[in-house]
């Protein structure tokens, strides 16, 4: 019986699963050939066969798989397909960034899929210690792959994530044993049946322990006043890595949080308010802080912080339009976000700095580079016709729709902010002369990540219906 259960929910997991064993293969085809092009072709095909398995997955009803712990419903599936995009993505801007040393690349690349799993795991999850199993699994690997150039300024980077993240762990772990404490479950739907018949006098010891279970959330998407590590490890990381910190975990912790959140149901009106406020104060610090950074990778972290702020918008209201504004957002926020990160990836492996200095007269020396990178910055700043306009637009008109006008307001000034830092790179790119004539021309595999971004960022903008249609029925 329990075998037969294993086996059943190990065929439910197979693209989890491929990508895990090729995580291993790639590590040691890596420590064992030495050879780049080796350890690429087989992360290649690894991801096929598992963006072939996810394909079929979508095909077959929810299901509940190891006993319960997780849960693959369309929620899971949409956030599968962005983990996996994620992985794919950054797995070409590691192929040619300066940054990655050849020494490491199999590493590099078996350590990106293994935070793919943790992704992926922290979507399905709906059990407390499969939850905190998948965290653990993004966070660890995450340090590593931060420290692994081994320079002084990556090991700092890798040494503070790794004490915040182990400050915030050990709190959400305490807040989770108070939540088993009360109502002596461990898996969602049995907690929240728990909560719905606990008497009022015990509201307030949930109430805390649901708070402190969300501080690791709230480390793990970077939301104020957990976001002091960002900036700083953003910086030290090499480029790839910092593109897959600032999309990865973050789609992931909204997913869990989602999930969370519908768990606790009965007590999150107690710290919903809390909730609202850090929201604009989340957007607000991350875009007063964008302003005044010279640096890219900082700018870019402080960015990051601003548009959780914005997502956080749809977790405020807990409504179905807002968990699918949500999920628009987060998949606009793939491309665009990413896409910015593959400029930089180019304009860094080119100049070998990180100033916005760098992207001085880029439009001259890469027309199509330049085109490429002010695309993503408008459309981080949500205008339209792209992608991450139809995002802002939809999390803006949740708020409103639920009466909270004033967080749609602070979505609006902010996304005004915003856009003076984001347009100071366009200005730099169009604006002002380089300071090297040569032409630049960004390696092959950064060509195909900026044509993916920049292809679903103008074309999803413009016809957003199959976005719609994908999303649709998750919630």
């Amino acid at each position: 019986m329990v075998s037969a259960t294993l086996v059943e929910s190990l065929r439910l997991w197979l693209p989890e699963v491929i990508l895990g064993l090729g995580a291993m293969g790639v590590v040691l085809c890596g420590a064992l050939t030495h050879r780049r092009a080796a350890a690429a072709m087989l992360t290649a095909v690894v991801l096929f066969a598992s963006a072939v398995l996810l394909v079929n997955a979508q095909a077959t009803p929810p299901a509940e798989g190891f006993f319960g712990m997780i849960r693959l419903d369309p929620l899971a599936h949409v956030f599968r397909w962005l983990a996996w995009g994620v992985v794919a993505l950054v797995v070409l801007m590691a192929w040619c960034a300066s940054d990655v040393s050849p020494k490491w690349f199999g590493e590099y690349l078996g350590l990106l899929m293994v935070v793919g799993v943790g992704l992926m795991l922290m979507a399905e999850a709906q059990h407390l210690l499969m939850a905190y199993l998948a965290i653990e699994l993004v966070s660890l690997t995450s340090y590593l792959l931060v420290a692994l150039t081994r320079d002084a300024r990556s090991s700092e980077a890798g040494l503070k994530y790794l004490l915040f993240g182990a400050l915030s762990s050990g709190i959400m772990l305490f807040g989770m044993s108070l939540l088993f404490g009360v109502t002596g479950e461990l898996a969602f739907p049995a907690i929240r049946e728990a909560l719905e018949r606990l008497p009022s006098s015990q509201m307030r010891l949930c109430a805390t322990a649901v708070g402190l279970v969300s501080v690791g959330l709230a480390f793990k998407i970077s939301m104020v006043p957990f976001h002091l590590w960002t900036p700083d490890v953003y910086e030290g990381a090499p480029v790839p890595v910092t593109a897959m910190l600032s999309v990865g975990p973050k789609a992931a912790g909204f997913a869990l949080w989602i999930r969370v959140i519908q768990m606790v149901e009965p007590v999150w009106g107690a710290i919903a308010p809390a909730v609202w406020w850090l929201t604009v104060v989340t957007m607000t610090v991350g875009n007063l802080a964008a302003l005044s950074q010279t640096n890219v990778k900082r700018l870019l972290a402080y960015s990051t912080i601003g548009q959780v702020g914005y997502l956080l918008i749809g977790l405020s209201v807990r409504t179905a339009a807002g968990i699918e504004a949500i999920l628009v957002y987060l998949a606009a926020y793939l491309f665009m976000n990413l896409g910015a990160f593959a400029c930089v990836v180019a304009v860094v492996t080119d100049s070998g700095s990180e100033s916005v200095d760098a992207f001085r007269g880029l439009a001259r020396r890469a027309p199509v580079l330049a085109l490429c990178c002010a695309v993503f910055l408008l459309s981080l700043a949500g205008l339209p016709p792209l992608f991450g306009f139809i995002g802002k637009f939809l999390l803006f008109g949740a708020a409103i729709q639920s009466q909270a006008v004033w967080l749609a307001v602070a979505g609006v000034v902010n996304s005004a902010i915003a856009l003076y830092y984001y347009v100071n790179i366009i200005r730099q790119m169009y604006l002002l002369s380089p300071q090297q004539a040569r032409p630049l021309r960004p390696a092959a595999a950064v060509q195909v990540a900026l044509g993916v971004c920049g292809v679903a960022t103008v074309v999803f903008g413009v016809f957003p219906s199959g976005v719609f249609a994908w999303i649709q029925g998750v919630i």
